[in-house]
């Protein structure tokens, strides 16, 4: 007697194939529910806008904090307003509303109130950085000055301790003007690199996004899986079926 054998991946195959109209019915009818779905996922608004602010230099705990952000230069919009701080030197806004005209009034009051708070803080720290610099290079005179001093009374006398007590000022004097010098170099580089705030990138406002389409691409994969799993289930029911029939 010959050997029945089985081969059920290449039934399960042959069935597919024949029953492979299926395989498009069912994830197109799944690509037009998740199409709809998707398009129904309420939106917060017709409009959506978004700005990003760089901080340039200026580093406060302040401006970690987006509640505080959005509280302090966000108390006008109208529509629901989510600030980010991805980074602690950037500051992005997303705002939405029904009404573009005004959601892009209310997008530039608030790059230019929060620009102006980061530029008054930005030219705060340059004028104390300046006053300080300053305050250094009239130490480095006062010093210039006691050095010239202190090397004519050298000059100018043999008396040991004299020449002691002065050589040892001149010596004091000399190290505190290098540090000075290099203290007001460091001070002004400090100044030359301290970036400004200014606006990352033009802020924009277009049409809320709906979702329909990766709703379709999500119902279309959930539909082939779909499809699979009918038709498998359909070929078990006509087996189990046709074996009942010859018990």
């Amino acid at each position: 007697m010959a050997e029945n054998k089985t081969y059920r991946l290449y039934d399960s195959l042959e069935f597919f194939w024949k029953k492979k109209i299926w395989f498009l019915i069912i994830p197109l009818i799944v690509a037009l529910l998740g199409y709809v779905g998707g398009m129904l996922i309420p939106s917060d608004g017709d409009y959506v806008g978004k700005s990003t602010i760089f901080t340039g230099s200026v580093k406060l705990e302040a401006l970690t904090n987006p509640e505080h952000i959005q509280t302090v230069y966000g108390e006008h919009f109208t529509g629901p307003t989510e600030v980010f701080v991805p980074t602690r030197s950037y500051i992005k806004v997303e705002t939405h509303g029904s009404n573009k005209e005004a959601l892009t009034k209310e997008l530039t009051q608030f790059n230019d109130q929060l620009l102006e708070g980061l530029m008054a803080r930005h030219d705060k720290v340059i004028q104390q950085t300046e006053t300080y610099a300053q305050a250094q290079a009239k130490r480095i005179e006062t010093l210039q000055t006691a050095i010239e001093s202190y090397k004519g009374i050298l000059n100018d006398t043999n008396n040991v301790t004299v020449i002691n007590n002065f050589s040892a000022l001149l010596s004091t004097a000399e190290m505190d003007l290098t540090n000075a010098m290099a203290t007001e170099q460091r001070v002004r580089n400090d100044i030359i690199t301290f970036e400004q705030p200014a606006l990352a990138n033009a802020s924009y406002v277009v049409e809320a996004k709906s979702y329909g389409l990766e709703g379709a691409i999500a119902g279309f994969i959930l539909g082939i899986l779909a499809a699979i799993l009918i038709l498998s289930l359909w070929k078990y029911i006509l087996e189990a079926r046709g074996n009942k029939r010859v018990i």
